[in-house]
């Protein structure tokens, strides 16, 4: 996992040790500065401080982690990290994984272009389910877009579907809609599924279902409402097309060698699981 460069104050730190969230948000971040303080406001607002936010800033060029960090300073449940670099929304994920405190965790953009119901419904989804997954093609579904945005929602959805055809031709995922950034997990799930992770760009989104097919995780998808209030985007449709689809011929490469097998994701979750006991034991304090 990268070097992550942490902004938090002291009376942050003491809230992160003495309270352990219920639902922990995570926020990967790229140059978002313009916007990010606002979300964070509208995230408190719909569900209040006692749930952790993590803003994992992906080596932005703006002031992303000094807004954040300024928002951060105020609010004790708001915890700002900045990657060295940028690697990628998958990279920002995967080194927000081991930072998550709580036992619920929802993955979201940092554009909160879901709105509270939605995000509300895959939080709730979690009792039966391990793993839920918001879907923009679900019948329930719906958009509010400007008349403005037409041509660029006709766009998004044309690519979104041809990309998914192209991913069902190479791997074994059947859900209508892979890239929705909507996803919540138990962290007892997510900390199996994430020792096999290896995209750092967009394409973890299959990479996570594929690995949750594989280890027979309990998944269920709901209706999401989509908010498009501008054509800025982080994926850049035609400039990020070929990152994409290498990035998948590269996990269909990996799971044609074995990397997916069942048997081996179990050995890999596994052996995360016992090194993690292994650092709690470390932590304890020893007696007198």
């Amino acid at each position: 996992m990268p070097a992550l460069c942490c902004m938090q104050s002291a009376r942050q730190l003491r809230e992160h040790v003495s309270a352990t969230p219920h639902v922990s948000f995570v926020l990967p971040c790229f140059n978002e500065g313009f916007r990010i303080a606002s979300s964070l406001a509208t995230l408190e607002s719909w569900f209040g401080a006692s749930a952790e936010v993590l803003v994992i800033d992906d080596g932005s060029v703006d002031d992303t982690f000094e807004q954040a960090g300024r928002y951060a300073t105020l609010h004790p449940h708001v915890h700002v990290h900045r990657l060295p670099r940028h690697r990628g929304k998958g990279g920002a994920i995967r080194a927000a994984i081991p930072l998550v405190r709580a036992d619920l965790v929802v993955l979201m953009d940092a554009d909160l272009a879901f709105d509270r119901e939605s995000v509300q419904r895959a939080v709730d989804g979690l009792a039966t389910a391990e793993m839920v997954v918001g879907n923009r093609r679900h019948d329930g579904s719906y958009y509010s877009v400007p008349v403005r945005l037409f041509g660029f929602l006709y766009r998004r959805h044309l690519v979104g579907l041809i990309f998914n055809a192209f991913v069902r031709s190479l791997v074994p995922v059947r859900l209508r809609d892979t890239q929705c950034g909507l996803k919540a997990f138990r962290r007892t799930c997510l900390d199996r599924i994430a020792p096999t992770l290896s995209a750092v760009g967009f394409a973890l989104d299959v990479e996570m279902l594929l690995v949750a097919s594989a280890l027979d995780v309990r998944l269920s998808e709901v209706p999401v409402h989509v908010r498009y209030e501008s054509a800025k985007s982080s994926v850049k449709l035609l400039r990020s097309a070929w990152a994409m689809a290498s990035d998948i011929m590269r996990i269909a490469i990996r799971r044609a060698r074995g990397c997916y097998a069942p048997a081996r994701l179990r050995a890999a979750a596994a052996a995360s699981d016992s090194k993690s006991r292994s650092r709690a034991q470390e932590d304890l304090p020893s007696g007198t």
